[in-house]
Order: C-alpha cells, then sequence, then structure tokens
C-alpha cells in the first residue's frame, strides 16, 4: 500500500499541472485573440482615416527658377479651394489630426540666404487647428511645434511629418499651415477660379509689396502676421487666387458610439 501513495501523488500532481498547462494555453490564446482583434481595428481605423487637400493633380512649386520661386511667410494660411474643390481643409469628422505633409521644391543656397536674411532664419512650420467665428475670424484651437523644414527642402514626393502629440479636431475645423519664419510649399499661377487661399492679415495689409521695392518689402514682413498663440482670435481677411498651398493632413476619425477604441 505504501508504494502506491507516491503514485498517487505523482498522478495528481500530473493532473493539476496538465490543467495549469491548459489554463495558461487558453489565457494566451485568448491575449493573442485580443491582440490581433485590436491589431486588427487599429488597421481597419487607419484605412479609414482622412486625408484633407486631396485634387485629382497636385501642382508643383516654381522653385528654384527665381522668376517663379515664391514662398508665404510670417502668416498662417488655409487653402479654401484647391483644384476646384471648395473647403479642402474643412474637418468632415471629429477625430485626432495624426500627422501632415508638405510638398517642399529644391532651393539655391542663395535663395536660402535671401530668404533667411528677410524672414529671420531657416525654414519653419506648424499645423494649426483652427475654428471659424463670425465676420471672418479664426480661433486657433491648438498647434502642432515647431517643424524645421531646411533639412527636407528638395525631397522627392511629399515629406510627411507625424504628431507626437496628435492634435483633438471637432467637425467643421479648419487645419491651416502657419509659416512661422517661411515656407517654399507654395505653386503660384493657378486657375483663379479654382485655387485661392485665406490668410491671417487685415484687408489694409492684403496687398503685399513686390522685392524689387527692397524698403517697402522689409517694413511690411517686419511685422509677423502669423496666429501663434492658442486660444487667440485672428481675423483671416485677405483671400488670395491663383495660388496653392502644397500640404495635406491626415484626421483618423472618432470610433463609433458604441465601439471601443484599439
Amino acid at each position: 500500500m505504501r508504494n502506491s501513495r507516491p503514485e498517487r501523488v505523482l498522478g495528481r500532481l500530473m493532473t493539476s499541472n496538465l490543467v495549469r498547462g491548459v489554463l495558461a494555453a487558453f489565457v494566451a490564446c485568448a491575449f493573442a485573440a485580443t491582440a490581433l482583434a485590436a491589431d486588427h481595428q487599429g488597421h481597419q481605423r487607419a484605412s479609414q482615416s482622412i486625408v484633407l487637400g486631396k485634387t485629382p493633380v497636385y501642382p508643383e512649386s516654381g522653385c528654384p527658377a527665381p522668376e517663379k520661386c515664391e514662398v508665404v511667410a510670417r502668416v498662417t494660411g488655409i487653402q479654401m479651394m484647391a483644384e476646384g474643390i471648395e473647403h479642402p481643409f474643412k474637418a468632415p469628422q471629429s477625430g485626432q489630426l495624426v500627422s501632415y505633409w508638405l510638398k517642399l521644391p529644391t532651393l539655391r543656397s542663395t535663395q536660402i540666404r535671401t530668404f533667411n536674411g528677410l524672414f529671420g532664419g531657416d525654414p519653419v512650420a506648424r499645423i494649426a487647428v483652427l475654428r471659424r467665428g463670425k465676420r471672418g475670424r479664426f480661433r486657433l484651437i491648438r498647434q502642432s511645434a515647431n517643424q524645421p523644414l531646411r533639412g527636407d527642402l528638395g525631397r522627392r514626393g511629399r515629406v510627411r511629418y507625424r504628431l507626437a502629440q496628435p492634435l483633438r479636431v471637432k467637425e467643421g475645423d479648419y487645419i491651416g499651415l502657419t509659416a512661422v519664419t517661411w515656407i517654399p510649399a507654395f505653386a503660384v499661377n493657378l486657375d483663379a477660379a479654382g485655387n485661392s487661399w485665406l490668410a491671417s492679415r487685415r484687408k489694409r495689409r492684403c496687398a503685399t509689396p513686390a522685392s524689387s521695392r527692397p524698403k517697402q518689402f522689409e517694413r511690411y514682413y517686419k511685422r509677423n502676421d502669423a496666429q501663434l498663440q492658442s486660444s487667440t482670435v485672428k481675423q483671416y481677411q485677405c483671400s488670395y487666387q491663383t495660388a496653392r498651398l502644397l500640404y495635406w493632413a491626415r484626421i483618423v476619425p472618432d470610433a463609433p458610439a458604441g465601439t471601443s477604441s484599439p
């Protein structure tokens, strides 16, 4: 009888280990299934993200050709019409702004030095969430950190900038582009009826002096019209046709009510 006890104890240990192994395997499978489902939901939501600024064709900057090379400087702009599409940067749904793109041309070193001298340093951008009010006013709801651009000048295609901290966007908000100093992501001499952008300037500053008038030009750009402080309100009273700010923005919409976020 004594010889059978170790066998019964061993049998109980083997049964206990088997149960624990089955439970561990079950938990592992359940965890893997949950992770797979979450990953699937994440990919599904990513595929359902919204890209603002999409048009059938994308124009090119005129740079570095001196007679065609123009930049935007010390201003916040919103593209209000692009290739005939109205309000291309108005958010159709609430969600999170997670990234944006710029199309940055090649510039000559002399051009970079000139623009740096005129506008206060290397090219720097921010992406902005703006809420439209009455009589041409926009409130800056939130914005990204400064994004240096000099190292990306001349890169092929569009350069994507992912936001370390996504920006909350409400349906109906506009996504604007801020030239903290200057930005060459700009195309000119386009169809006037199909392309226009709105600038954070008062009406009396809509007429920008030509660079061929250096004193007036320098005096004009000593003032920074960019909307740089969150929660402030500025008037956007200057609309410019035949030009396009070459930026795009990606929004991940909120999950529908009753579904869990990944």
